[in-house]
């Protein structure tokens, strides 16, 4: 409960997202991403190289600097995390990874504004440019930022948006409705402005795997250890460090079969492993859809973990990667 002069509010949760949680996103974005951000929910579809789309809840383009655009999914803390969070933005950032994607969205916000008067005029005093489309394709030759709009940051979509490979904000906006007047509200969020965007961090060793591991967070290096020592006590394996990277072998007939790749950064360790398309399960869809070609020639999948408790699940991912290797 809120009370503001002596009235009380009460916490509201939205039931449906569509109707009533993206309008007042919306309503409030310039609070929300700036007063010189442009917030588009136009519907496009973003398409990976495979085919596969996804559509997000709004492109968000900040003109003040430093210039930024953001990809935004709007969510509900009740829907399933991992189904509607991790899934939905595995997706919109292979799509984002595909040049040919990031076209269309230029060109789809670019006929947004020009065919607005009003918008196409503050675009070109704020950009001091009058060419739109030559600054939106400087702008979207960065990466965006991943932000998610929900109206509870629970410890659960925390650790679901770890496991992507983009950082991603996540912004909890709460309602609040006014006693006897429901069409009043009050909202309660931390504006994007006010969270800030970590410096990149610094580059890893090009050194040993020993080395590079000392250089990786206290907690990424313990759960490593502790990954290392379970992968070990699978039968008939030998395992090695290979630069910088570290191997995992079955010993076969047919001689030793790489089956996993660990592969260190400063706040998580990613592990590469094979799949079978028709047999691999992952529920949790911590490898998403994109698929890899380094070690195996078809199949090859990565995922990440931070800490210690994902490690059992690392281990069901690994498993299916050692049975292929026969």
């Amino acid at each position: 409960m809120i009370i503001i002069d002596g009235v009380k509010y009460n916490l509201w949760t939205p039931k449906d997202e569509e109707k009533e949680f993206h309008p007042m996103v919306r309503e409030h974005s310039k609070e929300i991403f700036g007063d010189n951000s442009l917030y588009f929910d136009v519907k496009h579809v973003l398409k990976t190289a495979s085919g596969i789309g996804s559509i997000p809840d709004a492109y968000v383009i900040n003109l003040s600097k430093p210039l930024e655009w953001y990809v935004v999914e709007n969510e509900l803390a009740s829907h399933p995390v991992y189904d509607h969070i991790v899934k939905q933005l595995t997706k919109f950032i292979n799509g984002i990874e595909n040049q040919n994607a990031r076209s269309q969205i230029l060109d789809m916000l670019y006929e947004e504004i020009d065919k607005d008067g009003v918008l196409r005029a503050t675009v070109k005093q704020l950009t001091d440019s009058d060419d739109i489309h030559h600054f939106l394709s400087k702008l979207f030759s960065t990466p965006p930022r991943i932000v998610i709009i929900i109206d509870q940051k629970t410890p659960e979509v925390q650790e679901a948006c770890r496991v992507l490979k983009y950082t991603t904000d996540i912004i909890e906006f709460k309602t609040y409705v006014r006693e006897n007047a429901e069409n009043v509200h009050a909202h309660l969020f931390d504006p994007l402005s006010g969270i800030i965007k970590p410096p990149p961090p610094p580059p890893p060793p090009r050194q040993n795997w020993e080395k590079k591991l000392a250089w990786a967070d206290e907690t990424v290096r313990e759960t490593t250890k502790a990954l290392l020592n379970r992968i070990a006590k699978l039968d008939n394996v030998s395992h090695r460090p290979s630069g910088p990277d570290y191997m995992f072998y079955r010993e076969t007939s047919r001689g030793k079969i790489v089956f996993a790749g660990l592969f260190l950064t400063k706040p998580a360790l990613k592990v590469r492993i094979r799949t079978d398309p028709a047999t691999f399960k992952d529920p949790k869809k911590w490898t998403g859809d994109k698929e890899y070609h380094w070690f195996f020639k078809v199949g090859e999948r990565e995922f990440k973990i931070t800490n210690k408790e994902q490690i059992d699940y690392a281990m069901e991912l690994i498993k299916q990667s050692y049975d292929l290797a026969k």
